[in-house]
């Protein structure tokens, strides 16, 4: 076929050299006789015909269509095609094979450019026809975090089979990750899958805190064991630098005390050298908030000792917290600081002995100068006592006695003190000693010799001594 539509060529306008005239053909037959004559016509005619069939070559080739060039198609332009969703150009580009990691300005890929624009189904052809899941845009971000922002857990498990270098801690250059990304997207799936993924921590991170207050609020205690165990430091409240367990303690919040406890919380977790504010507001004991401001390595158990939060020490006992545990300056221990702050039950606890008041106690009268055993309610056993003197009076209170020794001297009074029993770890107690009708004593409670035998073979350590 010719394409007539085209301009005639400039050689098929040059003129013709043969002047055609019209021929009348002839309707009779004639006959030349001449052999030789006959050939030179034949001749003629030959060339005659083949050069005319020449020119018609000629011709055509001049005239024809030229033949198609190959259309070149380059990485940008599928890059383009997937941003503008120009289905047809994708295809052409796959079709071509070209290269699907090409970058357009910001460094995004076809795939990244896929993703960001929830357009899963291109993303899977190219991902089926090698997109590299793991390349970044100059920002840092990569299709993994498009497919968790969008919460689409199909596409990012399909992205993750595919992923060879992730690094899931790794923050784009704006500060977000992939977590805080996942977070954003509310699939608890790829939240759970993304964690799962973090190597360990070495602070705690605004998207792994976020990732804790959502599974604390939903209850969601694998989530909550996982996020501990990801991290080598307790978790603190944003801003804050007391840890989450002592918050838990000194707010009395029951809730997020035991379910950090059962998720794997640190029960000999310590307090920060220097702790918030807010925090010790919280304490009411002007004692116990000298200990933590003055001293180093004080415990939650200290603490929970120190507020007399029973049940919250049980806990943290039951859970292996070392009540053995002292601090760097004072070498306080939990026991003491029950001691210090009167807390007499806590006191009880950390012994592991002591009979409840309501069966086992002694009543110490300053008024009358007199010691009561009460058992079962009903006093058992009454005798004389000497109380501190004036300028040392003996303390008043509830205490507990913390140990008992037979044979003890004063290490202030280098005087003996038979029979000493101590009151909550202090420096005073009761012992055998002189008594009169009167106070005496530079602090301590004097007993008779008998009365402080009885008491000291039959009162077990533990037992409630009151002071009034």
């Amino acid at each position: 076929m010719f394409n007539w539509t085209r301009p005639i060529p400039a050689c098929a306008k040059v003129r013709s050299q043969f002047n055609f005239i019209p021929v009348q053909l002839l309707d009779r037959l004639y006959i030349i006789s001449d052999q030789s004559l006959h050939m030179r016509a034949s001749k003629r005619r030959t060339v005659f015909q083949g050069g005319f069939v020449l020119l018609i070559l000629l011709w055509a080739t001049a005239i024809a269509p030229e033949r198609g060039a190959r259309i070149s198609i380059t990485p940008a332009d599928l890059v383009r095609a997937v941003t503008i969703d120009r289905a047809s150009l994708i295809d052409l580009c796959l079709i071509e094979h070209v290269d699907p990691n090409g970058r357009d300005a910001e460094g995004r890929t076809p795939l990244l450019i896929a993703a960001s624009q929830r357009d899963w189904k291109t993303a899977r052809r190219l991902m089926d026809v090698g997109a590299l899941v793991d390349l970044a845009d100059k920002n840092g971000f990569t299709p993994l975090m498009a497919a968790a922002m969008h919460g689409n857990l199909e596409m990012f498990r399909s992205l993750l089979a595919h992923s060879a270098n992730l690094h899931a801690e790794a923050p784009c250059m704006d500060g977000r990750d992939l977590l805080g990304m996942a977070l954003d997207g509310g699939s608890p799936e790829i939240v759970k899958t993304v964690t799962e993924r973090l190597p360990l921590m070495p602070r705690w991170t605004t998207s792994t805190r976020r990732a804790l207050d959502a599974a604390l609020l939903a209850q969601n205690k694998n989530q909550i064991r996982l996020l501990l165990g990801k991290h080598a430091t307790p978790p603190t409240p944003e801003g804050k630098s007391v840890p989450l367990l002592a918050y838990s303690i000194a707010n009395n919040n029951a809730l997020l005390f035991s379910t950090l406890l059962a998720c794997g919380a640190d029960p000999n977790t310590a307090l920060p050298a220097r702790c918030d504010k807010g925090f010790l507001a919280l304490l009411p004991s002007k004692s116990l908030r000298g200990y933590i401001e003055e001293d180093k390595n004080v415990t939650v158990l200290m603490l929970a000792a120190g507020l007399g939060r029973e049940d919250y020490l049980r806990a943290l006992l039951e859970a292996g917290a070392d009540r053995k545990r002292a601090t760097k300056r004072y070498n306080m221990l939990a026991l003491y600081l029950a001691a210090e702050t009167g807390q007499w039950r806590c006191t009880q606890i950390l012994l592991g002995s002591g009979p409840p008041p309501d069966q086992l106690r002694i009543e110490i009268s300053l008024a009358s100068q007199h010691a009561a055993l009460i058992k079962d309610g009903v006093p058992i056993f009454r005798t004389e006592c000497s109380t501190g003197r004036h300028g040392y009076s003996t303390r008043t209170g509830r205490f507990v006695i913390t140990d008992k020794e037979r044979n003890h001297r004063s290490t202030i009074y280098k005087v003996d003190m038979p029979y000493f029993m101590r009151l909550s770890c202090l420096d005073f107690g009761m012992h055998a000693g002189m008594v009169p009708n009167y106070p005496a004593s530079h602090g301590c409670i004097r007993l008779p010799s008998e009365a402080a035998r009885k008491f000291f073979s039959e009162i077990p350590i533990g037992t409630l001594v009151t002071v009034q």
